[in-house]
């Protein structure tokens, strides 16, 4: 129960939600493009007596792939609100002394001007021309990413308000 660590839980929420949508955005792009490549190269070959028809081969076996990444679109969204909650609750276990209090405010703020950074970066990449198909999917990352910054305001205020509050009531106890 002598956790500390709550100050720097916003940053690693921005930072860990970020790779999240990324790489799933990425693993979606990935295996569409494969599934495409493969029945481009494959789909005229012939095994065999030719009795093997190679597209329903690539279907059985590489085509649940790419509706299993479809899955990611919703779950990433799911993942982000969970470890914003996350966040919230390790506010409530964390005992603090008010001299941390001044700290923490300058710890917020630079998580929400660092927020407009991040916010950017995952604009330019939904916005690739490349990518722009497959980021349209994650319409609940696209909204949280879209206002980042006032993400990071409301958690980081209210995890605070949670963390302090919390503080004076430890303190009561211990009276």
């Amino acid at each position: 129960m002598n956790r500390k660590g709550t100050f720097t839980d916003v940053f690693i929420w921005m930072i860990v939600s970020f790779i999240i949508v990324t790489i799933s955005g990425l693993f979606i792009y990935m295996g569409g493009v494969v599934s495409d490549e493969l029945h481009a190269s494959l789909d005229d070959m012939v095994i065999g007596d030719g009795s093997t028809n190679v597209s329903e081969v690539i279907d059985d076996t590489y085509g649940g792939i790419t509706p299993a990444y479809r899955s990611l679109y919703w779950i990433t969204a799911f993942l982000i609100v969970g470890m914003a909650i996350a966040v919230l609750i390790g506010s409530a276990l964390v005992t603090t002394r008010p001299v941390f209090f001044i700290p923490y405010i300058f710890i917020t703020i630079i998580a929400i001007v660092t927020s407009t950074g991040i916010a950017n970066a995952y604009y330019e990449i939904r916005n690739n021309a490349v990518l722009s198909s497959t980021f349209a999917g994650f319409t609940g990352a696209n909204y949280i990413f879209a206002y980042l910054p006032i993400w990071v305001t409301i958690i980081g205020i209210t995890g605070g308000i949670i963390m302090f509050v919390r503080m004076q009531q430890g303190r009561d106890e211990f009276i």
